[in-house]
This record gives C-alpha cells, structure tokens and sequence, in this order.
C-alpha cells in the first residue's frame, strides 16, 4: 500500500482551527474567553443547591492534537483519521495546539507498554485504520510515505479532538465534567470537524457518541459500530466504542485479556480501512483471530 501526506493542507487546516479556537477559546493573551466557561465552571465547581464543591478543580482551555501529516492517502484516497474522545481529566490549562501535538508525539516516543491504557487502545486503532493490526512493535506504528526521507509515527498521522475542551477532577483521574460541558462545547467540536473533514472519525466513548448525534444529519448503518454519516455539513465513517479506559469487558486499551478489541473494535475498523481505501467491504461474520493476518494483509507492503 503505497502512503502519502500533504503538509501543506495540513499546516493551513492547524492554522484555520487556531484562528477559530483564538477567538472562541484561547485568546491571544493565552487566557480562555469562551463565553460559556462560566457556565461550565458552575455546573461543576457548585452542586444543585449552590453550595462550593472545594474537592473539585477545574482546567480550561484544552485544545486538539493534529499531526503534521493529517492529510494522509492510502493508494491515493484520502484517510483523515479523527479521533473524539471525552476530555483529557488533567489540570493543565490553556493548553495550545501546539503544545497538545507536543504532548501526543511524546507518548509516541514511549513504547507501547509504556503508554497509559487510553493511548493504547488509541494506537490499535490506528493501526487498523491504516489495515494492520493490533500489536506492540515499533515498525508498525511507522508509516513510510511516498517521496518522505523519515517514516512518520502514526500519532503524527492523524488528530484527536476532546468533546469538552475542559476537564473537572478531584482526583486527577475520575471525570466529573458535566453535561453542561459537553452542550456548551460541542459547537467548537462542530467547527473542528468542518477544518479538519476526517473521512474516519473513530467515537471514543458512549457518552460522548450520545452527543454527537446532535451533530448528525443523517446516518446509515454498514457494518456493527459503524456508520456513513454527515456530521456538522461533513460526510465521514463514525466508528463507535468505548473509551478504551473502560472497566471490566468494554476495556480495550492493551493487547491481552481484551475481548472487546478482537471482537467489535477490531471488525468494524478493517471495514472501515476498506470503505476507505475503496476496496469492498467483507460480507457475513467473518471475524480475524488477535495472532492471525487476513492473507490479503499479509501481502501487502507495511508502507
């Protein structure tokens, strides 16, 4: 399978969405100026009656990871891979593109066994996206791209976006945003999706899928947990899980001990890496054993 990107269009979608997100979130001073923070920031920090909530912190201003070769091709059709996750559950503030790529490229330095569970299941997903499959070794998180020198990391491939582009927590890592959260930000993930236009938005999250039809026009179901769909005026494949932090049988995030990777996650992404390189979708139940290849991946090169 033959690979490229184009920087170029990448560069001008980051710079569009950083004109967007410094007059709707993160000012130039670097402060947040969404004009619902203060809603947010009371549907979190005070209970139903009123009363503080000492026990919970609040971090604003949270923005999104795009790799420099977002606009990547698959044998010449475009794979602009999405991830939508919740939020981040950290206290950093007014974090900027920039930094948030920064961040993302550093877990993309660690070994896998070294990445916590969300990132995990993270790079099994790409790595099906782009038709491998699960696995922990290096060579297969590296894309070789046409005309490119250096393989670029699958983390510098694709972009994550948070529904909520703020985190509550009192412990650093429960969740207690609000659903005033997510109706407040879901226009800034409308317009997200409108610069980027993935072609494959993987859905990391039951709640944050609830939410997101609100952006969905129309919708046809082509295999279990995906879907074509139009979201915010953009056609795209919706892939729908758990998060991969998940407890107990709906986890995902490592290698072993996973039903729910091999049996749903890893399924419904073969057909949508095929859907999108424009070969036909698989027919029936047919499902891939976790330590066996379709023969037709094995022989395809890993560029």
């Amino acid at each position: 399978m033959i690979a490229a990107s184009d920087t170029l269009v990448t560069a001008g979608r980051v710079e569009r969405l950083r004109q967007y997100m410094g007059a709707q979130v993160l000012g130039s001073s670097g402060d947040c100026i969404c004009r619902k923070l203060g809603s947010c920031r009371r549907s979190v920090l005070f209970d139903r009656h009123g009363a503080p909530r000492p026990e919970v912190s609040y971090g604003a201003g949270q923005l999104s990871h795009v790799g420099r070769h977002y606009d990547l091709t698959l044998d010449g059709m475009p794979s602009r891979v999405l991830v939508i996750a919740m939020d981040t559950v950290r206290l950093r503030e007014h974090v900027t593109l920039e930094q948030r790529h920064a961040e993302v490229m550093d877990s993309a330095d660690l070994p896998f066994t070294r990445r916590n569970p969300h990132m995990q299941g993270t790079t099994s997903a790409l790595r099906l996206a782009v038709g491998r499959e699960p696995a922990d070794d290096r060579e297969g998180e590296q894309l070789r791209l046409s005309g490119a020198r250096q393989p670029a990391h699958l983390f510098d491939a694709y972009a994550m976006a948070n529904l909520r582009l703020c985190s509550a927590t009192a412990d650093g890592e429960r969740s207690l945003s609000s659903a005033t959260m997510s109706r407040n930000c879901l226009p800034h993930l409308a317009a997200t999706i409108k610069i980027l236009e993935p072609t494959l938005c993987i859905v990391q999250g039951v709640q944050v899928n609830k939410v997101l039809t609100e952006l969905i026009s129309r919708r046809r179901q082509v295999a279990p947990h995906l879907q074509q769909a139009r979201i915010a005026g953009v056609d795209t494949l919706v892939a729908a899980f758990t998060n991969p932090s998940a407890r107990g049988n709906y986890r995902w995030g490592r290698l072993t001990g996973v039903p729910y990777l091999y049996e749903t996650v890893a399924p419904a992404l073969r057909v949508a890496h095929q859907l999108v390189v424009g070969a036909p979708a698989p027919t029936g139940n047919a499902t891939v054993h976790p330590q066996r290849r379709p023969a037709a991946l094995d022989r395809q090169p890993p560029g």
